[in-house]
């Protein structure tokens, strides 16, 4: 073979070579691309079944807050309808004194008129409907302005998930929390609060404030009755960064080691089977690490559970 022959024979194996490698780049190209779709697919819906996962868990705790939240509006509504009965009595007394003075002007002397207005005032005692009145509205309005705080701070808890991250105080979160669960812990806790000077944080309020709830829930749970709860925030510099600090810490029954490592597995739950879903830990979790966080533990069997939160002021991820 010559020279020319040969050059043209190796550069026509090179060319196929080539072309191989290029087909088969297309090919793991492609695969690639294929892979990358389903991997995008599968993980937006992880996401979603995330989504409904913490949704499931904060309907499920509001759920099991369901009597105590029945008790807290049924009480304020209750008085308020009574107090409305009573001005109801009230007003046909006022009624039938106006009715008097309307029909007797034109036909009484003023002393006969004087005697029946005091005779019939007396009567219907309205001195002392003029000072009940007042006491009896005032009740109502704050009765049901409770009840309208109650449906509010629900609303914000229950609602699906805020879709963009909002600046928020974690102090007043944590004051929205409390306003929710405080028909289960006002019975069998005192709680003490030491907020430190915070800055906003950027976050999803709704979430934050699942977890907070679901720490209140669980140191009731943990207390019965003669229960403390103490919750303290601050603000700190860690690594160069700043971070929120929140404490929760109760003086309850308190955790073994044992229980300690599993808590914020999924489904895991020291309740009795239809108490808890085994999953507001789990969830809580998440949605402390989402945020670029952590969620630690401390707990000594008999002497009480504690969990730190700590939230970055800059986020570390993206979510």
């Amino acid at each position: 073979m010559s020279e020319e022959n040969a050059y043209k024979a190796a550069y026509e194996r090179e060319r196929q070579a080539r072309q191989m490698a290029e087909s088969l780049l297309d090919d793991k190209t492609r695969s690639l691309y294929d892979n990358v779709v389903k991997l995008e697919s599968t993980v937006a819906a992880l996401e979603e079944a995330q989504d409904k996962l913490v949704q499931s868990e904060k309907m499920a705790s509001i759920g099991q807050l369901a009597a105590g939240v029945a008790h807290e509006i049924n009480n304020p509504i209750g008085f308020s309808l009574s107090n409305l009965n009573t001005l109801s009595d009230y007003l046909e007394s006022i009624l039938a004194l106006d009715k008097l003075v309307m029909g007797s002007l034109a036909n009484m002397t003023a002393q006969d008129f004087l005697v029946k207005y005091q005779g019939l005032r007396q009567d219907q005692d309205i001195d002392f409907i003029c000072e009940d009145i007042e006491s009896l509205l005032g009740d109502s309005v704050k009765g049901l302005n409770r009840v309208s705080a109650i449906v509010a701070n629900l609303k914000k808890v229950s609602h699906s998930g805020e879709l963009e991250k909002e600046p928020c105080d974690i102090n007043e979160l944590i004051d929205e929390a409390l306003k929710v669960v405080w028909s289960e812990l006002k019975y069998t806790m005192k709680v003490h609060k030491e907020y430190g000077t915070l800055s906003n944080i950027l976050c999803h309020g709704g979430e934050i404030t699942q977890v907070l709830m679901n720490l209140f829930l669980n140191a009731s749970y943990a207390c019965e009755e003669n229960g403390e709860l103490d919750i303290r925030t601050y603000q700190t510099t860690l690594k160069n960064s700043e971070w929120i600090i929140i404490k929760v810490q109760d003086n309850g029954r308190g955790m073994s080691p044992q229980v300690m490592k599993k808590i914020f597995d999924p489904f895991y739950t020291t309740k009795p089977v239809g108490v808890g879903t085994g999953l507001g830990l789990s969830v809580s979790f998440g949605i402390i690490d989402k945020h670029g966080g952590t969620i630690k533990v401390q707990s000594e069997e008999e002497k009480g559970t504690t969990f730190t939160i700590l939230l970055p002021l800059i986020e570390s991820v993206v979510s």
